[in-house]
């Protein structure tokens, strides 16, 4: 999998030579720090509630970064002059730095509180504009075929990691190299050259040593969950961050060896339409794509008959065709609260009437409702 970095030419001298890629806000999250609750002088809460999605939205962005993954930096130009840089690769999990004691921010002139250690892929010098990146239809013989992770991104704006899919890096990527004429660069130290717009090999990389916190959200969604609180970020986050692991990927039949994406808050259209989680496994003959849908709220209706059907359009017309020759089936589930068993079975029925014929090697499955119950832990139960 993908990721794209959102930089400067300042702050991407130091992400290169000190080799991390950093996100964040201005926002703090001090729910993530490691202190004792009963210190006076420390506060876990103290973040108003628009703020605290933020930075929560942000560390579900994060999160979906595993070890070895892809790492593509987007370096900001005036006038949509911008260009993209790569490849290095993850090195690690994702990891917290408070925005009171930043590491680098001084130097850099940023907050980035949240952030992933980087290693060198294919590194190459010249980055590719953002116009022949993203504008140019050369090798474009339908619109799916066009990066739409990043024009979507660059419409909404907002997006310090975004990932993208894996078809659109290859030819992302392809455009680097070919920028290069396949040149990688020699060494495993680098920086970047603001006078010669490249990167350019040093002799070593500077140490690391700012704060590695932990980004697991899952003690915060309790509390909000307990508080009463709105937590849908939350728990996208968590889901994000978990779905690879017992007990979710069994509940949402991941085989962890064949999953190959894991997106959050995934754009499907021009407006503000965006899938809280995809997930998609392949293999040799066949890909299964998770649609996945949260609620911090029992399900209603116009996830039936409005969110569920737009989302599987935009994932029949613009992904599937992308995977030639393979069986695809794609599993819309809805991830909500419990529910009494007269609105289940209201859900239920309701959710039978979206039936789709199976066309052109593409299915599509019946809707699965999981429900998640939170106590002292979060636990979740397939109810159909």
């Amino acid at each position: 999998m993908t990721h794209v970095f959102i930089v400067d030419t300042k702050t991407f001298k130091y992400h290169l030579e000190y080799m991390f890629a950093g996100t964040g806000a201005s926002c703090d999250a001090p729910f993530l720090e490691d202190f004792n609750y009963q210190n006076p002088k420390k506060k876990k809460d103290g973040v108003p509630a628009t703020s605290e999605k933020n930075i929560v939205a942000m560390i579900a962005d994060i999160s979906r970064v595993r070890p070895n993954d892809k790492i593509v930096f987007y370096l900001q130009g005036n006038n949509g002059k911008g260009k993209f840089y790569g490849v290095f690769k993850a090195a690690g999990t994702p990891f917290y730095d408070s925005n009171y004691n930043n590491y680098l921010s001084s130097e850099m002139g940023k907050d980035l509180n949240l952030r992933i250690r980087i290693e060198p892929d294919e590194v190459y010098a010249n980055g590719v504009s953002e116009h022949k990146a993203l504008d140019l239809l050369d090798g474009i013989n339908h619109p799916s075929e066009m990066c739409w992770s990043l024009i979507y991104r660059k419409l909404k704006g907002n997006r310090g990691c975004t990932m993208i899919t894996d078809y659109e890096a290859d030819k992302l990527i392809n455009k680097i190299r070919n920028e290069n004429s396949n040149t990688v660069l020699d060494g495993t130290a680098f920086s970047y050259n603001t006078n010669q717009d490249k990167i350019i090999t040093i002799n070593e990389s500077s140490q690391y040593e700012g704060d590695t916190n932990s980004v697991s959200i899952k003690d915060r969604l309790l509390v909000k969950c307990h508080r009463g609180n709105a937590f849908e970020t939350h728990l996208q986050a968590y889901i994000v961050q978990n779905c690879l692991e017992q007990p979710l990927c069994d509940i949402l039949h991941i085989e962890q060896e064949k999953a190959t994406w894991i997106g959050n808050e995934v754009s499907c259209g021009v407006g503000m339409q965006r899938i809280d989680v995809v997930t998609v496994q392949e293999d040799n003959s066949s890909v299964r794509i998770n649609i996945i849908e949260l609620k911090d709220e029992e399900p209603y209706d116009s996830i039936i008959t409005y969110q569920l059907p737009w989302y599987i359009d935009w994932v029949k017309n613009y992904w599937c065709s992308l995977y030639t020759g393979k069986e695809i089936t794609i599993y819309p589930i809805v991830i909500a609260k419990k529910t009494n068993d007269r609105n289940r079975e209201r859900f239920h029925n309701l959710s039978n009437t979206l039936v789709y014929p199976t066309q052109d090697d593409i299915s599509v499955s019946a809707v699965e409702y999981i429900a998640f119950d939170i106590d002292e832990d979060i636990t979740f139960e397939k109810v159909f």
